[in-house]
């Protein structure tokens, strides 16, 4: 698959992504659905947010920055900082709709976060030597 190809499957899931999220988010009362209501609200809105992240790393990457030599690595970067972001956001809504949220558990989760792409970027400079 080309790059452009990508960038159009991409947005056309990304888009029907956020269109089932606003489905969900209007027919769903999340008092009497109970936890698969919570699962489809969590889990549209975690593509959603993986598939914007991505493509708008994408388009900072290539088009701000300019780096075209290898597009496929920075689609591969984009892709995984989109979901580490996702993740902790969806993790950070989760808490919060439970009143667990507190400042130490949004730096645990950002550190947790940072430590995980530290470890993947070592994992991918290892492999280029």
């Amino acid at each position: 698959m080309n790059f452009r190809w990508y960038l159009i499957f991409m947005g056309i899931g990304t888009g029907l992504a956020w269109v089932a999220w606003m489905f969900v988010l209007q027919t769903t009362n999340p008092y009497e659905s109970g936890f698969i209501g919570l699962v489809f609200f969590y889990i549209t809105l975690m593509l959603s947010l993986v598939g914007t992240l991505s493509l708008l790393g994408i388009g900072y990457r290539i088009g701000i920055q300019k780096r075209n030599a290898t597009v496929f690595r920075e689609v591969r970067v984009s892709f995984r900082q989109a979901v580490i972001l996702s993740l902790l956001a969806v993790c950070t809504l989760y808490l919060a709709s439970q009143k667990h949220m507190t400042w130490y558990y949004l730096l645990i989760l950002v550190a947790l976060a940072g430590g995980i792409e530290y470890i993947l970027l070592v994992i991918q400079s290892a492999r280029r030597e």
